[in-house]
């Protein structure tokens, strides 16, 4: 918000008084930065916004320097000045901020920051850049003062229902992250699961091009799928061999119990079909409801697909991990009876294009003395509780 605000301002004073006093400005602003604020950090913002409106005025000057009563009368000249200074503003902020990442050799790459974060907020920046040519159009016309009023006010409570907007997203995070630990108390073998099906349906999603609010309502999912888990006992999921049909039977309620977990969690109002049918069969062989086809939700189809790739590329306790090879050749073998054949080949050809992080290695070793050769997580589990698809392989050791 700071950074947004002093840029507006920025833009402003080019306008009103030319590049040199905004230079002066926004040398003083950083002063006024949050002392709560590392010390590195109020240095960085400083250092940036400084060099940024260096650039952004020399750009200024070369388009015109049109300032004062001037803005007025060459209206034109004014906003091919201004634009000229905002876009060397947002490229020379990008550039210090890539040249950050790239010395900091941090999980962020400078690629990842200028296609996840600049792109797409580039036409936001030019916005408020533009907003600081309104403040100055309105002071320059007579409304002095007043200008602040109309239009840094109304900016300011922008800011402030969006920041209250973010607050109840971290919410949101911390009660699914509250969630998942919760589950992963309960088997050492599924650690990192959730993450990883909801990393997956999140890059499946962006292929499939799903509108910004789809794609963060299929990554919950994704997240919560077997939240349910929780109301399983610990001793049937964490049972070495085979399970009873009793015991099948308990898991098979837990697409169920994870519905009533988030049922009156209202930011989760519309994930709670992919929750109860992920793991629904495309030939209607599945459970809870049999469902068939595209009669299944679309969501619970994409999940049913990753929640299989991520268990056949883990350690269970009874079997190591396949290869990322080999499970992509079981779902190609099981499109039409287990899975979506379209959302199956595009999954395929999306973990050959851009390859996929397995499990982590520290699971521990699958227990050899265990008979069982599937379990619930595992992509062919027959409407009886048998293992019957190409995924099973021997019943017994």
């Amino acid at each position: 918000m700071r950074a947004s605000l002093d840029y507006v301002v920025g833009i402003a004073l080019f306008l009103l008084s030319g590049p040199a006093a905004t230079v002066v400005v926004v040398v003083l602003l950083p002063l006024t930065q949050d002392r709560r604020l590392p010390l590195m950090r109020r240095v960085f913002n400083g250092a940036q916004a400084v060099l940024c409106a260096t650039a952004a005025g020399a750009v200024f000057v070369w388009a015109g320097d049109v300032r004062g009563a001037e803005v007025l009368e060459s209206p034109g000249r004014a906003l091919l000045a201004a634009g000229a200074a905002i876009t060397t503003w947002l490229a020379v902020s990008a550039v210090l901020m890539c040249l950050v990442l790239w010395l900091d050799r941090g999980a962020t790459s400078p690629l990842d920051f200028l296609r996840k974060v600049a792109a797409p907020t580039v036409l936001p920046m030019m916005g408020y850049g533009l907003l600081g040519v309104l403040l100055a159009v309105v002071w320059v016309g007579g409304l002095g003062v007043g200008a602040i009023l109309l239009v840094i006010v109304p900016l300011l409570v922008a800011r402030w229902a969006l920041s209250l907007y973010e607050a109840e997203r971290n919410a949101q995070a911390a009660t699914m992250r509250a969630f998942i630990q919760v589950i992963e108390t309960k088997d050492l073998y599924t650690r990192g699961h959730s993450e990883r099906v909801s990393e997956g349906v999140g890059m499946l999603g962006k292929r499939l091009k799903l509108p910004e609010d789809r794609q963060q309502a299929l990554e919950h999912a994704g997240l919560l799928h077997d939240v349910g888990k929780v109301g399983v006992p610990t001793r049937i999921i964490q049972k070495p061999g085979r399970l009873d049909d009793s015991e099948m039977d308990a898991i098979r309620l837990h697409p169920a119990r994870g519905v009533e977990l988030i049922g009156n969690i209202p930011f989760l109002e519309e994930v709670k079909s992919a929750v109860l049918h992920h793991h629904e069969k495309y030939d209607g062989t599945g459970y809870p409801a049999g469902l068939s086809g595209t009669n299944i939700p679309y969501f619970a189809r994409i999940i049913g697909i990753v929640d299989a790739f991520d268990c056949l590329t883990s350690t269970r306790s009874y079997r190591p991990a396949r290869s990322v090879d080999q499970t992509l050749e079981i779902l190609l073998q099981d499109r039409y009876s287990h899975f979506d054949p379209q959302l199956v080949d595009a999954f395929v050809d999306l973990i050959r294009t851009q390859g996929w992080k397995a499990a982590a290695v520290d699971q521990p070793a699958p227990d050899s003395s265990v008979r069982s050769g599937i379990d619930h997580d595992d992509l062919s589990l027959g409407s009886s509780g048998g293992a019957t698809g190409t995924a099973a392989g021997p019943a017994d050791a």
